[in-house]
């Protein structure tokens, strides 16, 4: 199936040029995945980078200032697709209970394979964002990020499911704090699932952390809408 041409928005203050535009670009966005899936965040160089690249640390900072800014620019990309792969699932839906149960199901399953270009890697990136996304806003920097349009993304998404919130339940009172729970959730509690099980309602041991992840959430959802 051949894959469709989506474009992600990016806040240009997270990059100095923007590497989705080269060759060289994408080289950097492929490789930056696999290491931070390989060895985490915390041991990420440019350094390291530049030599899984084949290339010099200055290519690599022609395209960004540092890593918190290359790790931004990740989390960013994956939030606004899986907006967009959550509106595309939605789109024809009446029912607001349909709705919101796509929505999550979308949001707690990696990115899908035949919509994400060649040098995205989705299942490594899926797994980037649940150990690394809260790096992303728990930062001293928060305030002054927040102000350049840092985590417009992410907003974004959280917007569309307070919307679907609100579409099932109008007399909810805090459907946009919901709807940071639910995704916040759907992150943690995965990560939880694989490495710290005692921090889970876990029965089996055996089971599939994201459709564990998905029952949770559709049982909170249950009991609070």
């Amino acid at each position: 199936m051949p894959q469709v041409n989506i474009t992600v928005e990016i806040n240009d203050s997270i990059y100095i040029k923007d590497p989705l535009g080269t060759d060289l670009g994408h080289r950097i966005i492929r490789n930056a995945i696999i290491l931070l899936d390989e060895i985490g965040f915390e041991e990420l160089t440019f350094k390291k980078l530049a030599k899984k690249i084949e290339s010099g640390e200055a290519s690599i900072y022609r395209y960004f200032e540092n890593k918190y800014k290359l790790l931004t620019y990740l989390v960013s990309w994956y939030w606004d697709f899986m907006h967009y792969m959550i509106l595309m699932d939605i789109r024809n839906m009446k029912d607001p209970k349909e709705k919101l149960t796509s929505a999550i199901r979308t949001l707690v399953n990696s990115l899908d394979s035949t919509l994400t270009p060649d040098y995205i890697d989705e299942t490594r990136l899926h797994r980037l964002v649940v150990e690394n996304a809260s790096k992303v806003y728990h930062t001293k920097q928060v305030d002054s990020l927040n102000t350049e349009g840092y985590y417009v993304n992410y907003k974004k998404l959280i917007k569309t499911l307070a919307m679907l919130i609100q579409d099932l339940s109008p007399d909810f009172k805090f459907p946009v704090a919901f709807a940071t729970s639910i995704v916040e959730q759907s992150l943690n509690n995965e990560y939880y699932l694989e490495h710290l099980p005692g921090l889970t309602d876990a029965l089996n041991s055996d089971e599939d952390a994201r459709e564990s992840t998905i029952k949770m959430i559709m049982y909170l959802i249950e009991r609070a809408l």
